[in-house]
């Protein structure tokens, strides 16, 4: 990469002014330093600080920088450096511009590396209960978590994405009750449906796909029968349902909704590689051999008729209960217990856990992470990513969102504005900040929406190679003319192409802001790989998003001063290659991020 040539050649430069500026050693130097690209064109196509070296040199920045300077002269021949206070700007030459893009074209995939090989990652997300249908929320954690596996592995880390099924507890039989009565209203309409009652819980869930469950479930003749005989069963005023009939309609709510959850991950480009069932754990005895362990290290302890969790031992607020009075296990004693299977499954093989949860468990963190150091995990060793809000908005007006029809669902979302909408825009902000999403706007072929913008860019990419290969028509003559370059030349071109078949680039390219485009263009095309790597190692995979939407912003820059297809073939084929690394790139980060690569629109 362009940027890895200009930080060896100011390494080579330090060391040789290194006693001047009394430096230990080059890279005790090189370690406060940071290449970075100038927000302003004019100073250079990368810039350091030397600053932080006044340390060690008990000199001012500007002296520091006209010494490094002055070395880059005479040790760096690629470099062109520059002084502007306590920075020194850096302009590469040509030959280094046209190697970076021979190497860009030569790369079997672009961005691919090696940093993360070592790394065996366990990724967790979405992990919604199965008593209704996904919200717009899941379907940040969804776009967040699908795009920040795809960048580990394209950075070769192993990723095993996982899906916790919270089949387990009290909701799920608020879901089986809630089915049973609407059951019922579709056998008799006369019955209610239990209303809630001021300062009471309501353990039911009124929304309208339980009726669909309802439905789906009777429209099966064996079922309608059954479901009569204990219909036969249950008297007024209450309605009580049958045990039995409880633990058939549980499984059923949970299959539905289940597939229909399913359906819906699939069709959004998420296959997990796992669907871990809490029930399971519980059935597995998983939950009581972990709740042993912590007894057994000491961390669990008996008081006032329940179990507890010595988290404070671990900066927790305070300890937790394991087990109620009633000999029930809470909600975080499983959860402890799954996190525990999630390091000893498969002989401990997964490096890292990382979770992505709504930003409302941030208080659950801290217990989480003392679980795992109880249990004698390395804490560090889970990692926990929280996802923000959404705000919906529909008409410029904010809309409610959630599990019922009267709200908007992700399914929804997904049907109104498209997959790559709803991937792209729940990615295009950082997860650490509130997403406004602007469902008109995802939905508009407009500029102003991020997605169709970078889309954009690579449908006019492939629209150049179709006007090159492609034939061409007459319109004075009405004829049907050859291509402008024949389509097995421009590949035998591309195959056998060197730093020298590409030296014509920048030929007849006199006008500065041209020129300007062009070598902006490249140098962001050289930084994909880097991009990819902060992506993955930061957990951000909204920068990619950003580096895709600078990416079509340069390349229409380029568009508008630097003409591809010039009268000659020989100038027109090196700018064709920029266009054809702009489309690989494009669609590569696209691919990256769930997105579609539309090669017309």
């Amino acid at each position: 990469m362009i940027k890895e040539q200009v930080w060896h050649q100011l390494r080579d430069a330090l060391s040789r002014c290194g006693d001047e500026l009394k430096l230990e050693s080059t890279d005790d130097g090189l370690a406060q330093l940071a290449l970075e690209r100038p927000r302003q064109l004019h100073f250079g196509d990368f810039a350091v600080n030397v600053s932080p070296l006044a340390r060690f040199a008990k000199l001012p920045p500007p002296k520091i920088a006209e010494i490094v300077c002055e070395s880059v002269k005479t040790s760096a021949p690629l470099l062109e450096p520059s002084l502007a206070g306590g920075f020194v700007n850096f302009k590469v030459d040509t030959q280094t511009l046209l190697d970076g893009v021979l190497r860009l074209l030569q790369a079997p995939a672009l961005g691919q590396n090696t940093v993360m090989a070592e790394d065996c990652i366990l990724l967790e997300y979405v992990s919604a209960n199965p008593t209704g249908p996904l919200h717009i929320g899941h379907g940040r954690w969804m776009a967040l978590g699908n795009s920040l596996a795809r960048l580990m592995k394209h950075c070769g880390a192993t990723v095993w994405q996982e899906f916790y099924v919270n089949d387990y507890g009290s909701q799920m039989n608020n879901i089986a009750n809630s089915v049973w009565y609407r059951c019922l209203q579709q056998c008799d309409a006369s019955i209610p449906f239990p209303e809630k009652t001021e300062d009471q819980p309501y353990p039911f869930y009124p929304g309208e796909y339980v009726v669909d469950i309802a439905a789906t479930y009777l429209a099966n003749d064996e079922n309608r029968a059954e479901f009569e005989q204990w219909r036969a069963m249950a008297q007024a005023p209450d309605y009580q349902a049958p045990e039995k009939a409880l633990e058939v309609l549980k499984a059923e709510a949970k299959f539905q909704m289940m597939a229909a959850q399913k359906r819906l991950l699939e069709r959004c480009g998420l296959v997990f590689d796992l669907w871990f069932s809490e029930t399971d754990l519980h059935q597995a005895g998983e939950v009581a051999d972990c709740l042993q362990v912590l007894k057994e290290r000491g961390y669990a302890y008996e008081q006032d008729g329940a179990v507890w969790f010595a988290s404070s031992r671990f900066d927790d607020d305070s300890d937790r209960v394991l087990v109620k009075t009633d000999g029930s296990y809470t909600y975080l004693t499983a959860d402890i217990a799954y996190h525990w299977d999630k390091f000893i499954r498969d002989d401990g093989c997964f490096t890292k856990a990382i979770n992505i949860w709504g930003a409302d468990h941030h208080g659950y963190i801290p217990r989480m992470k003392a679980a795992i150091a109880a249990l004698g995990i390395d804490p560090e060793r889970l990692e926990i990513l929280l996802g923000q809000l959404v705000n919906l908005k529909v008409d410029g007006q904010r809309t409610r969102m959630g599990k019922r029809k009267t709200m908007m669902t992700l399914a929804d979302l997904v049907d109104e504005v498209g997959v790559d909408a709803v991937r792209f825009w729940m990615v295009s902000k950082s997860q650490d900040t509130t997403l406004d999403f602007d469902v008109d706007l995802a939905a508009s072929a407009s500029d102003e929406n991020p997605v169709f913008y970078v889309q954009y860019a690579h449908a006019r990419c492939c629209s150049i190679f179709r006007n090159a290969l492609g034939a061409r028509l007459d319109t004075a003559e009405g004829e049907t003319l050859p291509p402008f370059i024949d389509p097995q030349a421009w590949q035998a071109y591309l195959s056998a192409v060197d730093a020298e078949g590409l030296g014509r680039l920048f030929d007849d390219i006199e006008d500065e802001a041209a020129l300007t485009a062009l070598r902006e263009l490249i140098l962001k095309l050289d930084g994909f790989q880097d991009k990819v790597v902060e992506c993955a190692t930061k957990r951000y995979p909204h920068l990619m998003a950003r580096y895709l939407m600078d990416l079509a912003a340069d390349f229409h820059s380029f568009y508008s001063h630097v003409r591809v297809l010039v009268d000659d073939p020989e100038v027109a084929k090196p700018r064709l290659v920029v266009v054809e690394l702009l489309r690989r790139t494009l669609a590569t980060g696209l691919q990256l991020l769930g997105v579609s690569a539309p090669q017309q629109m």
